[in-house]
């Protein structure tokens, strides 16, 4: 341990006075002389010692308050800083420290009368030290217990806010709290009065928390145990008395000019007590507001009409001559049995009230004030001042003050309204949703039911809108028969069921509403097919729209549309193979795109697995001045063979007898290539790509007839495709072959005008049986004389025509490798057995 350096004092002791040479001399008195001298010099030296000892008395005093100061103030370890728990004992503890210290100090003082002094101050200061850290301990503890008290409370608090649904546990709760309350009350000695204060404390804070917890989980069942008989489902209605007593002045009497029914479960404000089935109010502006309270609670749920409100509140199954009781109502208000009333407008309400005061009574003796406060306390635009809480059985409930209870019911009907708008939004987006399904003749499952209806809009508005919803589930059934019926079978079945026009009686209102169903829904189901076949041929699954990229997707998909075409015409739906955004997007992969190899591999997929019909009505659509994308799709549709293909095995029925003169793949990237140089498309054109330019249309055209001869004589229209073809494949060779000298305008090139004429054609044989032939695409002229001369002398001969004669018709090319035969005089060879014409395929 360190060692503490003390301090021992000053210490005095007397020693003789060295002096040379003291000559002593006989004087007389000499001896009381030195008598006198000790004795001063005594008196000297104790006035010093005890100037010491005063020093060292206080030095100690102010170590000792120091040390106190240490002791409570310390920022670690001082007294002042233990809160709390941490405090209980500590007092004692440190007034020990500080009186170890006390004796510390006495024993480093010199003498008894130096100690004694030290003491006495000591003491003092002691007093002041155990005090203050007394006094700081009592009042830790007291926090403590405070706090510890207060987390009792908030802890029973919330336990018991938990148990909003066990009446019997929230009680119990409750009394276990109030228990605990009084004992701590009496422990620090609280009054009666404080005691009982703290107990409406905790009981009012803890029901305002129980009442949130329970609005949180089931705000309509708070409504249906707390609030009044008009919020609850059933609602109230005019009370019947037992005995069948005619008595009018039983509600003036009570209270309750209404004559409403008394609920012990869900009692009115103001209400006092029953007279039988009768409610007994405390004043008749209670009684008021309850009839007010009641027919607004009948207008929430759409009742809203006399005719309903009186059938309602006095129905004919209780004995009440119902429709009097309208009629005298309609009289006193001025209005129809069934035209709407505003019941939240407070001068109807007024005179609704008094109309059946009026009629419950014989008559109606409450002045217009009173009427008027309570309908206002009604509306809830004032309150009437009750002597008689409300208490519904309902712990928590009845444990809130007036106010409070008042509260919890506001706010849980400001929930319903919250709730019943939200509900319709979400019944309003099924009802769409249900609406686009019928509306295409499919079912939609789960669809809202009447209750659904009237629990969102009330009785008379849900009523209607289901009414119109179950009009358009019917007419859904009929769409959902028509989409697979032809148009003439629709038209004609609904001429059946129109009403003649001199039929009535019985069931005509029924016909005639199942005839407008019935046009309605045909209506719609022809509109579309004449207005969007498309859509048609959608929503009865013939077409699937194309949601991919990929080219075998596509092509499967146009196959099935084109398929299915010939049965949507005979059902009226001539629908087209691809919609408007389907052909923008697919003409953007064709001829929006400067990489022709994409192109070809799009198109080569559909000329392979698409008839040629399928194929012209795509390319019709995609590129409709386009002949270069149709011919090159045709073209790269036929199989590959063993010297023109890209795959890496083929069958063997594809291999071929001949070496085409012409690569389809190569003619058909020129082609293409030569269709967007003169051709650009209006995103080339915006990046500043222009036309290019050829020779003179003139000249074009009278070299491509010297090349074609009369090949196109009989076919105007294929001439026209063949010569656009010519020049796409004239533009494609002359600027993609690097020679300047190509693309000079002044004069068509022989040599490319010579290759264009093949690519556009496939080839022409000129001079053959006396005229100029399209060949099949790249078959050489002595492969296609001997081929076809075989095959017309076969076909004549199946004709029963003589062989002989295969030289006297010229083949015209029909498409597809096949040729019809036509005389020099301009007849067409036919079958004299079927008066059908002779064809011939080339292959």
């Amino acid at each position: 341990m360190p060692v503490v350096p003390t301090v021992s004092g000053r210490q005095v002791e007397s020693r003789g006075v060295q002096s040379a040479g003291l000559q002593t001399f006989s004087q007389p008195g000499i001896g009381d002389a030195f008598v006198r001298a000790g004795a001063e010099a005594i008196d000297v030296f104790g006035q010093a010692k005890q100037r010491a000892n005063i020093a060292l008395v206080q030095e100690a005093s102010l170590k000792l308050s120091q040390t106190g100061s240490d002791l409570l103030n310390n920022p670690e370890t001082g007294l002042l800083n233990l809160k709390g728990k941490n405090a209980i004992g500590k007092g004692h503890e440190y007034t020990q420290q500080f009186d170890a210290q006390i004796e510390q100090l006495a024993m480093s003082l010199p003498d008894e009368q130096a100690r004694n002094a030290f003491m006495q101050q000591a003491q003092q200061q002691r007093i002041q030290f155990a005090t203050q850290a007394g006094r700081y301990e009592i009042g830790q503890i007291n926090a403590y217990e405070e706090g510890q008290f207060q987390a009792t409370l908030l802890n029973n608090g919330k336990n018991a806010a938990a148990l909003y649904g066990d009446n019997a546990a929230y009680v119990l709760a409750n009394k276990q709290t109030f228990q605990q309350i009084e004992d701590y009350g009496i422990a620090h000695g609280w009054s009666d009065e404080q005691i009982q204060a703290k107990k409406i404390e905790f009981k009012e804070a803890t029901a305002k928390a129980t009442a949130q917890n329970a609005i949180g989980a089931n705000y309509l069942q708070v409504r249906q145990q707390n609030g009044e008989l008009s919020d609850t489902a059933a609602g109230s209605r005019r009370a019947v008395a037992d005995s069948g007593s005619s008595d009018r002045t039983r509600g003036i009497r009570n209270n309750n000019p209404g004559n409403l029914e008394y609920s012990k479960t869900n009692p009115w404000v103001g209400q006092t007590g029953d007279d039988g089935r009768f409610a007994k109010f405390e004043t008749p502006e209670h009684g008021i507001r309850a009839l007010g309270r009641n027919l607004m609670s009948y207008q929430r749920q759409g009742i809203d009409t006399v005719s309903e409100i009186i059938n309602r509140w006095a129905p004919p199954t209780d004995k009440n001559d119902t429709m009097s009781y309208i009629k005298a109502v309609c009289e006193q208000l001025g209005v129809s049995a069934d035209e709407p009333l505003d019941a939240s407008n407070p001068d109807t309400l007024k005179a609704l009230c008094a109309a059946i005061i009026h009629h419950e009574n014989g008559s109606q003796p409450y002045s217009d004030q009173q009427l008027t406060d309570g309908v206002s306390a009604a509306l809830g635009l004032s309150q009437l001042p009750t002597k008689n809480k409300r208490y519904t059985g309902v712990a928590w409930f009845d444990a809130l003050s007036e106010s409070d209870q008042a509260s919890v019911l506001r706010q849980t009907d400001a929930l319903a309204r919250q709730q019943q708008a939200e509900y319709k939004t979400m019944l309003d987006s099924r009802v769409r949703d249900a609406t686009a399904a019928y509306m295409r003749g499919v079912e939609f499952p789960n669809p809202p039911g009447e209750g659904e209806f009237i629990a969102a809009y009330g009785v008379r508005e849900g009523n209607l809108r289901y009414t119109e919803f179950r009009n358009l589930q019917i007419a859904g059934q009929y769409i959902g028969s028509f989409r697979n019926m032809p148009t003439s079978s629709i038209t004609a079945y609904v001429e059946q069921l129109r009403p003649d026009t001199g039929e009535t009686g019985e069931g005509y209102a029924s016909r005639a509403e199942l005839f407008d169903r019935v046009s309605a829904a045909a209506t719609k189901v022809i509109t579309q097919r004449q207005n969007n076949p498309f859509s048609a041929a959608v929503e009865i699954g013939a077409y699937k729209p194309i949601t991919s990229n990929n080219p075998d997707d596509i092509t499967a998909e146009v196959a099935n549309r084109f398929s299915s075409q010939e049965s949507l015409r005979a059902l009226g739906i001539n629908a087209p193979l691809l919609n408007s955004e389907e052909a923008a997007a697919l003409a953007q992969q064709v001829r929006g795109t400067q990489n022709v190899d994409q192109t070809i591999k799009l198109l080569q997929s559909m000329g392979e697995k698409l008839p040629a019909p399928a194929i012209r009505q795509v390319a019709s659509v995609i590129a409709p001045n386009s002949a270069a994308t149709a011919y090159s799709a045709l073209l790269l549709g036929t199989p590959d063979n063993q010297y023109d293909n890209t795959r890496p095995t083929i069958p063997y029925s594809q291999f071929i007898g001949y070496k085409p003169t012409m690569n389809k793949y190569d003619v058909a990237k020129v082609i293409l290539s030569g269709d967007q140089l003169l051709n650009p498309t209006k995103a080339m054109k915006n990046a500043g790509i222009t036309p290019v330019q050829l020779p003179s249309e003139d000249k074009m055209k009278d070299a491509f007839d010297e090349q074609v001869g009369n090949a196109f004589a009989r076919n105007p229209q294929l001439r026209q495709i063949s010569y656009s073809l010519f020049k796409a494949a004239y533009a494609g060779i002359a600027y993609q072959s690097g020679d300047a000298s190509t693309v000079r305008t002044s004069m068509p090139d022989t040599d490319i005008v010579a290759d264009a004429v093949k690519y556009a054609t496939g080839g022409i044989y000129n001079g053959f049986n006396g005229g100029d032939v399209v060949m099949p695409f790249g078959m050489d002229k002595s492969t296609f004389k001997d081929r076809y001369t075989t095959s017309a002398k076969q076909a004549l001969k199946d004709a029963g025509l003589n062989v002989n004669a295969v030289s006297n018709f010229t083949p015209v090319n029909i498409g597809n490798n096949r040729y019809r035969l036509v005389n020099g005089s301009g007849r067409w060879a036919t079958d004299p057995r079927t008066n059908k014409a002779i064809v011939v395929r080339v292959e």
